[in-house]
């Protein structure tokens, strides 16, 4: 990449942060972990486990049982996720004779029961889902790059995408999730592809930072910018991505203050990383 090209996105960057914040967009429509007879979407813990914790690219879930009475059957050695499901009664005191006050206000009990639910994954069966967008195009150029990437992490569908440093793994909705262009696709991919140079089998940056703290705001920039780099290098429209990289640094820059030296910290780091996936350096 030229040297005037890498400073044309790094300066942007750097004049977006002083003006009024852009809202960043995910850009890809998720569909919620829902259950895959009643169509309920879970919620609150439930939500948390099944859609964060759980790395499935298909959010139906269902019972044992559930499975059973549609004609499909949970493989062997599968694992279950517990979800909790809460409801109300309403009963009515009783004197010592066991006969109901009816003149007694009924009282009203709050029932927590436990079930274990399975990803329609993990089931053979199983009816196709509904709705399934078609896939982006695809861009040849930036295939190539991920498929030659050096000591590539393992990537895999699921409902968010996400790089884990534990496992070496980068997690993508797939190709049919509704994104909003093949572009954005790419560019997400390359912001996680990003993420992994971090790994100590590669050019081993710190990647252990909590969410909202500096250093994973770093980090965050880090692969905002490395993945910006590399789609200028592989021609990815650069108009249809770029306002909502500014907007996701605008939103990294509060947590680092504002500080303009930072990007250009960050902007080092993902020249790096942009480097390492390229080929463009010694892996």
């Amino acid at each position: 990449m030229q040297t005037e090209q890498t400073n044309r996105i790094v300066e942007k960057i750097v004049e977006a942060l002083g003006k009024g914040e852009i809202p960043w967009r995910k850009p890809w429509r998720s569909v919620a972990a829902h259950n895959a007879i009643t169509k309920s979407e879970y919620r609150g813990i439930n939500a948390l486990v099944l859609n964060l914790a759980s790395s499935y690219p298909d959010p139906r879930f269902l019972t044992y049982k559930q499975a059973s009475a549609i004609g499909a059957q949970v493989r062997k050695g599968e694992k279950g996720w517990p979800v909790i499901f809460y409801s109300t009664i309403k009963k009515s005191t009783e004197n010592d004779g066991g006969d109901n006050i009816t003149n007694d206000k009924p009282k009203t009990f709050r029932l927590m029961k436990h079930y274990t639910v399975f990803n329609a994954s993990q089931c053979d069966g199983m009816p196709p889902r509904e709705e399934a967008s078609e896939p982006v195009a695809q861009i040849v150029e930036a295939d190539e790059v991920i498929q030659k990437m050096p000591r590539a992490p393992k990537i895999v569908d699921g409902l968010r995408a996400c790089y884990i440093p534990s496992q070496d793994l980068v997690q993508m909705p797939p190709k049919t999730s509704h994104w909003t262009s093949a572009s954005a696709y790419y560019d997400t991919m390359f912001h996680e592809l990003t993420h992994s140079t971090g790994h100590e089998s590669r050019l081993e940056r710190d990647l252990g930072g909590n969410f909202g703290s500096e250093k994973y705001a770093k980090e965050e920039l880090v692969a905002e910018i490395g993945a910006q780099f590399l789609c200028q290098s592989t021609g990815i429209n650069r108009d249809e991505v770029e306002e909502n990289a500014i907007a996701y640094c605008q939103n990294w820059s509060r947590v680092l203050k504002n500080d303009p030296k930072m990007i250009f910290y960050a902007a080092a780091k993902a020249q790096a990383a942009h480097d390492y996936i390229m080929r463009k350096e010694k892996a």
